[in-house]
């Protein structure tokens, strides 16, 4: 799975249609997170960080979770419309663009959703485009991640899905193991004062 939570409109179409499909290469990797329901764990050098504390796992996906335009297609008021046909990794898909609403996702959620800050009444009408697999599988998924943008300038949260199927175990960071940003940050490139290893 890939995520790039933001992206302008711009950028997202350029994402879309360029290398994406060089991301999983060991030459332009991301940086190592895990995400545990509401709360995002970054590797930093040996160590690991949480920004922002630790997050209740069973509450609602922020906006900068990958998973997050998952829960947003959950307040889909509408089927879609085609827009094109696309290659995502290699495999043929079909666009389609609709209109999210929050406040239904979060109805429809049992954890609810949570929502990017703006005006409520964008909430209900949030642009997305889905690509859709031959076998229905979302291969990728975008949702304008801010209410406040104008078009030109709309921000958008992009995952990119792979790899159906295969086994996968995931573990969050031990607790113990979890440092504040500015220890994680200062041990892995400089003097770490002799800070020891704290929950962030």
């Amino acid at each position: 799975m890939l995520a790039v939570p933001f992206l302008t409109e711009k950028y997202a179409d350029a994402f879309a249609a360029s290398g994406a499909d060089e991301a999983d290469k060991p030459s332009s990797a991301l940086q190592e997170e895990v995400y545990d329901g509401g709360g995002c764990y970054l590797r930093v050098g040996d160590g690991w960080t949480c920004f922002g504390g630790p997050v209740d796992p069973s509450g609602p996906r922020g906006p900068n979770d990958p998973l997050w335009p998952l829960d947003a297609l959950f307040g889909a008021r509408d089927a879609g419309v085609v827009v094109g046909v696309d290659d995502v990794r290699g495999e043929r898909t079909t666009r389609y663009r609709l209109t999210v609403d929050l406040g239904l996702a979060d109805e429809r959620l049992p954890a609810g959703v949570s929502v990017p800050s703006g005006p409520y009444r964008a909430l209900s009408r949030l642009p997305a485009e889905v690509w859709l697999d031959s076998a229905g599988l979302a291969r990728r998924v975008a949702v304008a991640s801010d209410t406040t943008a104008s078009q030109e300038l709309q921000v958008w949260a992009v995952v990119e899905l792979w790899d159906f199927g295969l086994p996968v175990e995931i573990n969050s960071p031990d607790r113990d193991d979890v440092m504040a940003p500015a220890s994680a940050y200062r041990r892995a490139y400089g003097d770490n004062n002799g800070d020891s290893p704290q929950a962030g």
